[in-house]
């Protein structure tokens, strides 16, 4: 998720100091996408002091003129940083209520928002007392990032099997059927600047897995303006400054509800998405923010594009063919396979069992549709 970063920061001739595991700055792709005055440096451990640690160490080499968290693991910690050197970013208040489900949601009931009825579960009698006339309802760990451990559960029993995997309180919320869609935001100094909803197809119950995001969303012109609404309402509550934002919603009859907010890069791809469908390079507007300078949105591109993540059944790979077929395809943005044969497929239950990626484009819906139909015939992946 980061590394675009670097290739659009090095357009601009900025050098860039990388935070990072050891592990991953040790990757054959990371080292291709750092430039020769680029620096990398380790964290010791992937929580909010392993990232200052990295940050000091990196502050000590030199001013910055930016700072940008890429992934949810660093949000706060860059929010931090930012704040400390004046330099734009959404804000340290911002920043941790975006990493804690439980305070967006008291924040959000606070200012009126519409989103699902929620408990607090300090125990499982407690959560069982609460859910017990509410079945189906969701249940989530209040921190955690692709909808790891998030689940939709219909009974009793299922309540305290899930619960009994987790360390510590969670939420429980009631279900809300209906559309689910994203919004992509980048904010400078409180105002939206640009934005972009993004339709989503999902698994069926209990998991909800993204399986692809489409860009435009189709929706009426009434639901726009009202999920847009929401996005100036959310940004005003948490009281963000500068930086992209990613509002999840599911929309109803009446009106969208909140799902939660991040205040850092989207994942699956969805840049890349945006950018396949509208033009618009929101990797580079998200570090001209972070920096103070100018966005310069530009026209928006009246295109299509998605994301379509395979899905093959669990099992033991033994073979995977199609994939140059495929990225010759005229349309197709960028393919990834992230298993081989040999590997496992486990089933899918969050973002972190998928095996890969197509991002495509076209001119209209009908023709990526069609587009799709054709990359899921050349793509075949066999397991056993």
């Amino acid at each position: 998720m980061g590394r675009p970063y670097l290739n659009r920061a090095h357009r601009r001739g900025m050098r860039v100091a990388v935070l990072d595991t050891a592990d991953a700055l040790s990757w054959d792709e990371t080292r291709a996408a750092m430039g020769p005055d680029d620096r990398g440096y380790p964290v010791s451990g992937t929580d909010d002091e392993g990232w200052l640690a990295a940050a000091t160490a990196a502050l000590a080499d030199g001013p910055v003129d930016g700072v940008v968290a890429f992934s949810e693991p660093h949000v706060v910690a860059a929010a931090l940083i930012a704040e400390e050197l004046g330099l734009p970013g959404p804000g340290v208040r911002a920043a941790v209520v975006s990493r804690n489900k439980l305070m967006q949601r008291e924040l959000f009931r606070r200012s009126g928002l519409a989103q699902p009825e929620f408990f607090h579960a300090r125990d499982v009698a407690a959560a069982v007392d609460f859910a017990a006339d509410r079945f189906p309802v969701v249940l989530k760990p209040l921190s955690g990032m692709g909808s790891r451990s998030v689940q939709v559960i219909t009974d009793e029993a299922g309540l305290r099997d899930w619960a009994a995997s987790q360390d510590g309180s969670f939420l429980v919320e009631t279900f809300l059927d209906g559309p689910e869609v994203s919004v992509e935001a980048v904010v400078v100094d409180g105002a939206v600047v640009f934005s972009n909803v993004t339709a989503k197809t999902v698994t069926e119950l209990p998991f909800r897995v993204e399986l692809a995001h489409h860009v435009p969303a189709a929706l009426a012109t009434g639901e726009q303006e009202a999920i847009r609404a929401v996005l100036t309402a959310v940004v005003g509550a948490m009281g963000m400054s500068t930086g992209i934002v990613h509002l999840e919603l599911i929309v109803r009859p009446d009106g969208p509800y909140i799902v939660e907010i991040a205040t850092r890069t989207p994942g699956d791809y969805l840049m890349d998405v945006i950018e396949a469908a509208t033009g618009i390079d929101l990797y580079d507007k998200v570090i001209a923010a972070a920096c103070g300078l100018p966005l310069n949105i530009g026209a928006v591109r009246p295109e299509t594009a998605s994301v379509w993540f395979p899905t093959p059944e669990a099992g033991k790979v033994t073979s995977i063919d199609g994939v140059e077929q495929i990225e010759r395809l005229p349309g197709v943005v960028k393919i990834e396979i992230d298993v081989a044969p040999g590997g496992e497929i486990h089933p899918l239950r969050s973002s972190m069992d998928r095996i890969g990626m197509v991002v495509y484009r076209a001119p209209d819906r009908p023709a990526l549709d069609a587009l799709l139909s054709q990359i899921s015939r050349e793509l075949r992946v066999s397991v056993e």
